[in-house]
């Protein structure tokens, strides 16, 4: 099963893809998790993405279809995947096209999930991730039995620097404009 998961942010893609990923046995692809491992590695792209993040850049789309065309290609993506943020663009959409023709597969569901923004804004002002795993809690709605301690791993839990109201407002309008 291949499956696409769009949406704004803190729309509840990673919620979603994690459902799916379960239920089909597929993995779960983020774009800002294979952002990140990326940045682990020291290969020629890896120096590209750290630069354009470290100087506040959006990646562009070239670079992000390269790094997810190096993630679809390994042998876990071969019978299935969810992706969660990816595709963001009509370019990327193409070269998302283009990937998955190349290997002889194609898109089996596309989930758009739309959200109320207000109702976005609360949840992302509220969220929690573990630092270690990547499980994520919400405060409110989705709390973890003991405050600030992952309840999967034992780590401690933190809130991302960029939910806040003014960067949630503009990556909110970022979003709309792609």
């Amino acid at each position: 099963m291949f499956i696409v998961i769009m949406g704004p942010p803190g729309s509840g893609k990673g919620t979603q893809a994690k459902i799916l990923s379960e239920t089909y046995n597929i993995p779960h692809i983020s774009s800002g998790d294979i952002f990140r491992q990326a940045m682990t590695l020291n290969d020629e792209m890896s120096i590209e993405l750290k630069k354009a993040i470290n100087q506040g850049h959006l990646v562009s789309d070239e670079l992000t279809n390269k790094i997810v065309s190096r993630r679809l290609s390994q042998k876990d993506c071969q019978s299935g995947f969810v992706l969660d943020g990816y595709p963001r663009t009509v370019s990327q959409a193409k070269a998302l096209d283009t990937m998955l023709k190349d290997n002889n597969q194609k898109i089996d569901r596309v989930v758009n999930l739309y959200v109320d923004y207000r109702v976005i804004m609360e949840r992302l002002k509220k969220r929690l991730f573990c630092k270690s795993c990547g499980s994520s809690y919400n405060s409110v709605t989705n709390p973890p039995k003991s405050s600030g301690i992952c309840d999967q791993c034992g780590s401690e839990l933190y809130t991302r620097t960029d939910d806040n109201s003014n960067t949630v407002e503009e990556r909110i309008e970022v979003y709309d404009k792609i």
